[in-house]
């Protein structure tokens, strides 16, 4: 069932989306901003994350961002992305007002106080040392996304490349870059909840209308070219076994094939249930898990299987098996059976996905950010008409011997 909703763009560019829901007595308001790392320089990576934390800081009229929605009633949090930056604020229904007007407020009026941003700072770096330094794996990511990617900015992730790079960060870079993405131009509003569309509209124009648009952000990157190479890393840290992880190109998140990329990806590599975990795990004991994912992002994105081998059974072999199996791999009758079960489990997700009116705010917010919410607002269209030609399709094309990124992730040994 499509998300029902009414869009208004202001004069100053503000896109804003209003979907109706009385049997709940809370709304949502969510804003995105066409900013994530994608927009960052490579010499100074982490700042939209840190950006994203920097918001909470406090703006001119409500310097105690979080106490001023506690008396509300409200919890809110944000998250930053490859693409995008998304903050969101639940609370009841009638105080749907405080949340426009606090995060206008931030757009239009933020406050620029220097301890902010160092405490901000400090906060950033260790959750960088924490997830990414203390963490086994925890860098993986940014290993097989450098490898896979030699132009785009998806090459490091929204938590940056290194810790120097948000120590450097002073507070004009800051203001330049809050300058730059943070204005009505380059935001999407969405409120959902209790709420009536006109009555949003008049309110968004009321805390929102007056601000100036912001400069136009072109959002151009470089794409990367068909890949005809098979580029490897290897990579030595303190972790308890071997982890090799693999990587293709593959479309984008609008692409009309993303659907099939993602049910191939359940196929292959989702539950104990898959091609490969049946295959490497369960007969031929090559690997103690496996599985397979994608990335899902507004420009080209990474198709991924990732396994440890299992006890005995070298990095090595392990890559040369999975390789020739996925080289080779063929499907059998059983596709049609195994095709419908994924797609069922899509449905299930997505609209378990929906249930809530923070999770409706986010579907229709980045939908629109993708590029039009009423192309996202029932997916389960584009899950459903993936046929099994198409996954024979885009396995032929994207297991090609030549054309992957291969990460061996391995336990540090003594010489």
């Amino acid at each position: 069932m499509a998300i029902p909703f009414t869009r208004q763009i202001l004069s100053n560019g503000l896109h804003v989306l209003v979907h109706e829901d009385h049997t709940t007595p809370l709304a949502d308001c969510t804003i995105v901003y066409r900013v994530g790392s994608r927009d960052e320089d490579p010499a100074c990576t982490g700042l939209a994350h840190l950006m994203e934390h920097f918001m909470f800081s406090g703006s001119d009229h409500a310097p105690d961002f979080d106490l001023t929605l506690q008396k509300v009633g409200a919890i809110n949090n944000a998250y930053t992305s490859q693409d995008l930056t998304n903050y969101y604020i639940v609370l009841p229904a009638n105080n749907i007002e405080t949340a426009l007007w606090l995060e206008s407020d931030r757009m239009a009026a933020l406050s620029f106080n220097q301890q902010g941003l160092d405490v901000q700072k400090q906060v950033v770096m260790e959750e960088f040392k924490e997830t990414c330094l203390n963490q086994p794996y925890g860098d993986l990511l940014m290993h097989i996304n450098g490898l896979s990617y030699q132009k785009h900015p998806y090459r490091w992730m929204p938590i940056g490349m290194e810790l120097s790079h948000i120590e450097q960060v002073d507070m004009e870079i800051v203001r330049r870059f809050h300058n730059n993405f943070y204005c009505p131009s380059n935001a999407i509003l969405v409120v959902t909840g209790n709420v009536y569309a006109d009555e949003i509209f008049t309110l968004a124009d009321k805390w929102f209308g007056d601000i100036l648009p912001g400069m136009q952000n072109p959002h151009h990157y470089p794409q990367e070219s068909s890949a005809t190479e098979n580029r490897m890393k290897v990579v030595e840290k303190e972790v308890p076994a071997d982890m090799l992880y693999k990587s293709w190109l593959m479309c984008a998140r609008i692409d009309a094939d993303y659907c099939a990329y993602d049910l191939l990806s359940d196929i292959l590599g989702t539950g104990q249930s898959s091609y490969l975990y049946r295959k490497f795990v369960v007969e031929d004991r090559l690997f103690t898990d496996i599985s397979a994912s994608v990335s899902g992002t507004a420009d080209q994105g990474l198709f991924y299987v990732g396994g440890r081998p299992a006890e005995g059974i070298s990095i090595e072999r392990a890559d040369e098996a999975l390789t020739q199996y996925l080289t080779d791999l063929q499907f059998d009758s059983k596709l049609s059976y195994d095709l419908q079960k994924v797609k069922n489990n899509a449905e299930s997700i997505i609209l378990e996905r929906n249930l809530k009116v923070e999770d409706r705010a986010n579907t229709l917010a980045t939908g629109e950010f993708y590029s039009r919410a009423e192309d996202f607002a029932d997916e389960r269209t584009g899950y459903f008409a993936v046929t099994e030609e198409d996954i024979r399709r885009i396995t032929e094309t994207m297991f090609k011997r030549e054309c992957g990124n291969t990460l061996y992730y391995k336990e540090k040994r003594d010489k």
